[in-house]
């Protein structure tokens, strides 16, 4: 139900306000050679044209529902990879196998100026903790910095608490540190 809720007032918030037929789209970073990060939720047929109109070659599906959106209209942006299409859940901690593909993705599109995103519905919560993550690797941001941007593009973040531990042992994780969090909320080492 509480996921139901949130898409259902992030329909209505990004239908009401956004500019984009991409919801929630934020770009994250971008360099001189062409690399660009976004964080982006559920795409509109136009959408998925306007992934391929800002020159987004692959992405990463952290719902596992790239069928019923990228892959449903590639027509629209024919030449988008799919590089990772499996439902995570904001309840389970991202694994070191994850985090390794995903750094090893980031760090091949920052070597060949290719422009990547990556969503799950709303773009708020698994894709948020996601973003915390590349900001505290990539952009030096600290745990209080990464919860503060993950909550500002978030929306309904109160109702996600499992995130802020998580993002902090996510921190940890990365200055090689053990976990300080209850263990739940803490990646295998």
């Amino acid at each position: 139900m509480k996921k139901f809720m949130t898409l259902a007032l992030c329909f209505i918030s990004f239908n009401a306000f956004s500019l984009s037929a991409i919801w929630n789209i934020h770009s994250i970073e971008k360099k001189e050679n062409g690399f660009e990060i976004f964080r982006y939720g559920l795409p509109s047929k136009l959408g998925v044209q306007e992934l391929c109109l800002r020159g987004i070659k692959e992405v990463m599906i952290l719902s596992g529902n790239a069928g019923n959106f990228e892959w449903k209209y590639k027509e629209f942006c024919p030449g988008l990879k799919v590089v990772y299409n499996i439902k995570q859940t904001t309840e389970t901690t991202l694994s070191p196998e994850f985090l390794q593909f995903f750094d090893e993705w980031v760090e091949n599109a920052q070597k060949s100026g290719k422009k990547i995103a990556f969503r799950c519905d709303c773009g708020c919560h698994r894709t948020g903790r996601l973003a915390a993550y590349y900001q505290m690797k990539y952009q030096n941001l600290n745990d209080t910095q990464a919860i503060e941007e993950m909550n500002k593009n978030g929306f309904f973040m109160k109702y996600y608490p499992e995130l802020i531990p998580q993002v902090r042992d996510l921190y940890s994780y990365i200055q090689g540190l053990p976990c300080t969090e209850a263990p739940q909320y803490c990646i295998s080492r």
